[in-house]
């Protein structure tokens, strides 16, 4: 029987993804729920591989499978900010076509979803190098039980809540989906994770962390955008200049050093890997890192710059950052 709404709508933004897409809506052929409850929305970004023969051999299997369509690619915000528009179900999640979900991951978050009635549910994720598999528990430790999403982000000295950014962790209430919070910024090359990690727990109400089979998340995969060394990877300067919009419009500038340890962290991450960098490409995320910190105050970033440790410190003023 087809139900006038879905239980859940899984969002699947896929680029020459034929490759690895079978493996992906397989893994959704056994979530514990009848296919007719599992609604795939499916946005092709523009590809040109055999990402359109998969799908058509998909349709045969998953009654309730809709499919999108970008003639030419308009990336990963784009193609999921398109199958949340489409998606009909009373929970939202994603999926990207190189990952995949454990079998009856989707029944438990949807169990646990209707159990605490909160905004959004996150569950940990399995990290798969080549025949490796790793957890990555997300960071709060208190499971099953209903909590305020503002508690997810500090203090600066850890990783939080909000540094715990993968998007196929979180089941989204219809509520958020209709409120906008669910939506990337279109805007971002890279890190839209980032901002919007920030904004679901900024501007929802309430969250648990639940004990779920979980996602499987597929690392070192050929084109990644982690692993690009172009203008691209300024993306995480304006995904935290935003964030720091989004604070002081509501008035939330307690959160700021938590931005500050954040931008210093990445920054040093890509200060490693300045070899990767043209040197025009460096130039201009130097020059852009220095305006997003001058908006911090003083203090704030002085504490923060002494967090994070005086040889850190000095590899980010190297490499022509000013702290």
């Amino acid at each position: 029987m087809i139900h006038a709404r879905p239980q859940v709508s899984v969002v699947v933004p896929a680029r020459d993804a034929g490759g690895h897409l079978p493996d992906a809506l397989g893994s959704l052929r056994r979530q514990g729920l009848d296919l007719d409850q599992v609604e795939v929305v499916v946005v092709d970004d523009g590809s040109t591989d055999d990402t359109g023969d998969v799908l058509d051999a998909a349709a045969a299997t998953f009654p309730a499978l809709r499919r999108l369509h970008h003639p030419t690619p308009r990336g990963v915000s784009a193609a999921r900010n398109r199958g949340i528009a489409a998606s009909t179900g009373r929970w939202i999640t994603f999926l990207d076509p190189d990952d995949w979900y454990f079998p009856g991951h989707l029944a438990a978050m949807v169990r646990a979803a209707e159990q605490h009635d909160v905004d959004f549910l996150v569950c940990d994720q399995v990290q798969a190098h080549g025949t490796g598999r790793r957890l990555v528990r997300a960071p709060e430790p208190r499971r099953h039980v209903a909590l305020d999403p503002r508690t997810g982000i500090m203090p600066t000295n850890r990783s939080t809540m909000v540094n715990y950014v993968q998007v196929s962790s979180r089941l989204l209430a219809r509520r958020v989906v209709d409120a906008g919070l669910a939506v990337f910024d279109e805007s971002l090359p890279t890190a839209e994770d980032r901002e919007w990690a920030w904004r679901l727990l900024l501007g929802t109400r309430s969250y648990a962390v639940v004990d779920a089979p979980g996602y499987v998340y597929r690392r070192a995969v050929d084109g990644s955008l982690t692993d690009i060394g172009d203008a691209r990877q300024l993306g995480f300067l304006e995904a935290y200049d935003a964030v720091l919009d989004q604070l002081r419009d509501q008035d939330l500038t307690r959160y700021e050093p938590k931005v500050a340890r954040d931008l210093l962290a990445v920054l040093h991450h890509h200060v490693k890997r300045r070899t990767s960098y043209p040197d025009a490409v460096w130039t201009q995320m130097t020059g852009r890192a220095a305006q997003v910190l001058a908006r911090l105050d003083d203090a704030v970033l002085a504490r923060q710059v002494a967090g994070i440790g005086p040889e850190r410190a000095r590899a980010i003023r190297r490499q022509g950052v000013r702290l």
